[in-house]
């Protein structure tokens, strides 16, 4: 932790470890190449990482990096090594040696850390990635990858992931990936061409796996809501079937004669009416006591009765 020297805030030094052995690709050798950097330095970090030391060996072929002359070449570039602490091998030998490197190498991974996030079965989920898959150049050796959260905290649609790639027990690249991710659930969509009017059969709807991007709300998740019912409007194939496309006509139409019944408590009245305006089940409607002409509202039971507020009667 750092000191407070007449109002100051003084930082702990950046702590340079130097390894045994290093790989790079080559052809120039950066600090931050060989060596591990620990702690912010004062805001000099990647200034330093990025330091230029000297060139790499021939492909194949080692280099021998010592303390000492890190230290030489931070003193060239003005720093003071009281803002350092060196740890490690007094000497490092860095070999010059590359591996080809795809983004799509990480694929699995990907996946792996995708569905780690949407808890989702992975049957529902497909994750690819977009851009082109350049070649890049990694020191040789055995790659480690870690995720970063996306900042939005969403997986779905186009995401940027960032993936720190470690060689041999060390950073080396800070990657950024686009990935595009698709997360299916199985709703109702027509087949082919529905009428208005039209029944819905096997034969023009099913279920089907569907982007959760092009599921509205309202859509249908099980066949059984849509079998048997009618199409209220036209539909075309491949629309995902919502509640709204489903004629759902009344019970009780207008004119119709009705039990309008009355419950207190035991006891249950009932008078005949007529319906004076059409209603679903659980629609609160108008009806007329034919006897008295007295109007009441109710609420629409099934096409044969409505339950009227005892406080009418």
């Amino acid at each position: 932790m750092g000191l407070m020297i007449y109002g100051y805030a003084v930082a702990d030094p950046l702590v340079i470890r130097l390894p045994d052995t290093a790989t790079v690709v080559g052809p120039d050798i950066s600090i931050g190449d060989v060596a591990d950097l620990i702690g912010s330095g004062n805001g000099d970090l990647e200034r330093v990482r990025r330091l230029t030391i000297g060139k790499a060996a021939p492909a194949g072929d080692t280099a021998v990096i010592t303390q000492q002359y890190i230290k030489i070449c931070l003193r060239r570039e003005g720093f003071s090594l009281s803002d350092f602490d060196f740890e490690g091998a007094d000497s490092s030998q860095v070999l010059t040696q590359s591996q080809d490197f795809h983004p799509s190498d990480l694929l699995p991974e990907i996946k792996k850390f995708v569905m780690q996030q949407v808890k989702e079965d992975a049957a529902n989920v497909d994750v690819k990635l977009s851009g082109q898959d350049k070649t890049i150049s990694l020191p040789a050796g055995a790659i480690k990858t870690d995720f970063r959260p996306t900042f939005s905290g969403l997986y779905e649609g186009q995401v940027l992931l960032t993936a720190d790639l470690e060689i041999n027990g060390r950073t080396y690249k800070v990657l950024p990936l686009y990935v595009d991710i698709e997360i299916y659930h199985p709703v109702v969509v027509t087949t082919s061409r529905v009428e208005k009017g039209d029944k819905f059969t096997d034969e023009n709807v099913a279920l089907i796996r569907t982007p959760t991007s092009k599921i509205l709300s309202g859509s249908l998740s099980q066949l059984n809501y849509a079998i048997g019912r009618t199409a209220s409007i036209p539909l075309v194939p491949g629309t995902v079937l919502r509640y709204m496309d489903i004629f759902d006509p009344p019970v009780i139409v207008h004119g119709s004669i009705v039990q309008a019944v009355v419950r207190r408590g035991n006891i249950e009245l009932d008078v005949d009416a007529r319906a004076i305006e059409d209603g679903k089940a659980g629609d609160e409607i108008r009806v007329e006591n034919t006897d008295s002409h007295k109007v009441l509202k109710g609420k629409v039971v099934d096409e044969k009765t409505v339950l009227i507020d005892q406080d009418q009667m």
